[in-house]
């Protein structure tokens, strides 16, 4: 079982993929708490839970839309995209003062 996560573009809003080999196991619609433990330690990968039904040809990433960043379970980047990285973390993070790694309140 190869587990890892993606974030990607999908129309008016973005989505954050739990991928087990190959297949699209959960979607959700991404939130600054989700992005912020994906990009740092991705400690709530395997309690991410769907709020976007998985079937038909969305068990593929690829119809979730565009990637903005793949990472592997351990957190090792499989596959990135610079420019829509940067812009994403900067419409989620940095336009509201913080950055992707500032911690997140409790």
């Amino acid at each position: 079982m190869t587990l890892s996560a993606e974030w990607r573009v999908f129309g008016e809003f973005d989505v954050v993929l739990v991928v087990e080999d190959g297949i699209v196991r959960e979607a959700m619609t991404a939130d600054p708490v989700i992005l912020h433990d994906f990009l740092t330690s991705m400690s709530g990968l395997h309690s991410w839970r769907s709020d976007h039904a998985v079937e038909g040809e969305k068990d593929r990433p690829e119809p979730w839309g565009a990637l903005v960043i793949s990472r592997a379970e351990t957190g090792e980047i499989i596959d990135m995209d610079p420019q829509r990285f940067w812009t994403g973390v900067h419409i989620w993070f940095r336009s509201r003062g913080v950055d992707y790694d500032t911690p997140i309140a409790v």
